[in-house]
């Protein structure tokens, strides 16, 4: 075992000690390549803690994780409705602003697999809770950015800081994919969706709160604040969240034959797919819309501020749904494959097009965007779980090593999305239109849901077969 306790005894008292809780597989075996019966490494005393209730301990650990998951979320967004307007007014290109938001997105993705290497190393509540405070730390300098002057300093000033940002998050988002995995085991899809819920409140909640600090105080204000809870939250943690033992290297040594492991499963490249489209297509629509909304539509800013809010909050209430079903349903491709089929579809509304018989307006633009996010939940929700499950059928061995090397994975591939999306979005749109760069994310994201079809299909042929041979 590579691990000391954390939650509870295995049998899953709700005592509140600290003591370890393994990882298992719960999913059935359509959610990997080859047939099984789903319960490997699975013992008696984990199938009746599957019924109890959370310990005191996990529920400790689960408020820890979405407080900080909510701060995630105002430090992606919080530049978003005034540093654009502030840069610009001392003459920073918009390519440049662009890339700045580019530059965190590509920041994570690169630091990802790093951390994931690290992590089990240098301990993952220790790790966790150093990227909470390096993301405070630089958010809290990013508001001193201001009072530079010279504004080529200004701009190699924010890049760097904004990397610093882009660190910590990092280390944030794969050590808390990987204490999901190894402690909420027969919990992980709703987890999953509890956090996703909690990182777009706190971007719904950053206009609001930040835009209004900003109004009041000024630039520097919204900075200060976010970053002095961020190390608070950090403190905070440090105390509350129960050990996450470092594990021996041993289980380090062999990076190499576990990516060849994950890279033989086509479940993973259908989930990482899947992820790359869905984190490209939000952050596309939301790098280009403000523009087609003024010009096209004759909504102001603080109108798709209404768009977003509208959404994100069913986004939120929806992906409780979505991950209670992807933990009952058998085959999670059946789940996944129609919500981005039906997301596709979601998206032309963002900018019909007149073959439809629809013209542009605020309600059907509206209507799209809130249909996209109501939908992608469900097809993202059950990808880290499908993942894991995958890994372990194919041989990884069921440790807290394998657990943070699919998190960074996993999260290496949703920051991609984040970061190519907006730069060819923009490119497109440049070229042929916002309208045209609609389409293109529409049919890529049918590409996907047909592909994860495919991959429904399939599984569930080879396991009626496999009945067929057991029958």
């Amino acid at each position: 075992m590579e691990t000391d306790s954390l939650l509870g005894p295995k049998t899953g008292s709700a005592s509140g000690s600290d003591s370890y809780t393994e990882y298992e597989s719960t999913q059935h075996a359509e959610d990997t390549d080859a047939p099984s019966d789903g319960n490997h490494g699975v013992s008696i005393n984990q199938h009746v803690a599957r019924d109890d209730r959370m310990t005191t301990a996990q529920k400790k650990l689960l408020a820890c994780l979405v407080m900080v998951r909510i701060l995630n979320g105002s430090l992606v967004a919080i530049m978003i409705p005034f540093f654009p307007v502030e840069a610009a007014s001392r003459g920073v290109s918009q390519t440049v602003i662009s890339s700045l938001f580019t530059a965190f997105a590509l920041a994570k993705m690169i630091m990802s697999p790093f951390i994931g290497r690290l992590a089990p190393l240098l301990g993952i509540k220790w790790l966790y809770n150093f990227g909470v405070a390096a993301s405070g730390l630089a958010t809290i300098v990013f508001g001193t950015l201001n009072y530079i002057a010279d504004t080529s300093a200004f701009v190699a000033a924010c890049f760097l800081v904004r990397l610093m940002e882009a660190a910590g998050s990092a280390a944030t988002a794969v050590c808390s994919f990987t204490i999901i995995g190894s402690q909420f085991p027969s919990r992980v899809n709703r987890v999953v969706a509890l956090l996703g819920s909690a990182l777009t409140i706190g971007m719904a909640l950053t206009p609001a709160i930040w835009g209004g600090l900003f109004a009041l105080g000024g630039f520097g204000i919204p900075f200060y604040t976010l970053g002095v809870i961020m190390l608070l939250m950090a403190a905070v943690n440090q105390r509350l969240m129960p050990t996450i033992e470092k594990t021996t290297s041993e289980s380090q040594t062999h990076l190499l034959s576990s990516l060849r492991l994950l890279a033989g499963s086509t479940g993973n490249w259908v989930c990482m797919a899947t992820a790359f489209i869905i984190a490209a297509d939000v952050s596309t629509v939301d790098s280009a819309l403000a523009p087609y909304a003024n010009d096209v539509l004759g909504v102001a800013s603080s109108q798709v501020g209404l768009f977003y809010i509208v959404s994100t909050t069913l986004y939120a209430g929806m992906n409780f749904f979505w991950g209670s079903l992807a933990e009952r349903v058998q085959n999670r491709y059946k789940v996944m494959s129609p919500c981005l089929l039906v997301a596709s579809l979601a998206i032309l509304l963002v900018a019909p097009s007149s073959s439809f018989g629809l013209n542009p307006s605020w309600w059907v633009t509206g209507l799209g965007m809130t249909l996209e996010l109501m939908f992608i939940g469900g097809a993202i929700t059950p990808c880290f779980k499908i993942m894991l499950d995958s890994g372990i059928e194919r041989g990884l061995e069921d440790s807290l090593s394998t657990l943070s090397l699919i998190a960074s994975v996993y999260q290496m591939t949703f920051s991609l999305g984040i970061a190519v999306g907006p730069l060819s979005g923009g490119i497109i749109v440049d070229m042929y239109g916002f309208p045209c760069m609609i389409i293109v994310l529409a049919l890529a994201t049918a590409a996907v849901g047909v592909l994860v079809g495919v991959k429904a299909v399939f599984v569930s042929l080879r396991h009626m077969s496999a009945y067929r041979c057991r029958a």
